[in-house]
């Protein structure tokens, strides 16, 4: 599993954040055994988009694969589903 690339994360700018997004990250990493994470970069099998709050406002311009977003603690569930897809080879989905 090595030898494919990790999923990437894409934090928002931070200007109103509702919580530890770091954290959650770190959460949704322990949720995603063997899943590689690194910042985001083309050619990622897909990226997490961390944003503070509901305005999703993150840039996400020259990304490529499916995009995950993740704007509190109560989408960690549905995001770690969807890239367990993207890691076992499938699409992410809306």
């Amino acid at each position: 599993m090595a030898d494919r690339a990790p999923v990437g994360v894409r934090y928002c700018g931070g200007c109103n954040p509702r919580y530890d997004r770091v954290e959650a990250v770190r959460r949704l990493g322990e949720l995603l055994p063997g899943g590689a994470m690194a910042p985001a970069a083309p050619g990622q099998r897909g990226t997490v988009v961390v944003c503070g709050c509901a305005a999703r406002c993150a840039g996400v311009d020259g990304l490529t694969g499916p995009l995950v977003y993740v704007t509190g603690p109560e989408d960690l569930g549905p995001a770690a589903e969807k890239l367990s897809r993207l890691l076992r080879g499938g699409e992410a989905g809306a």
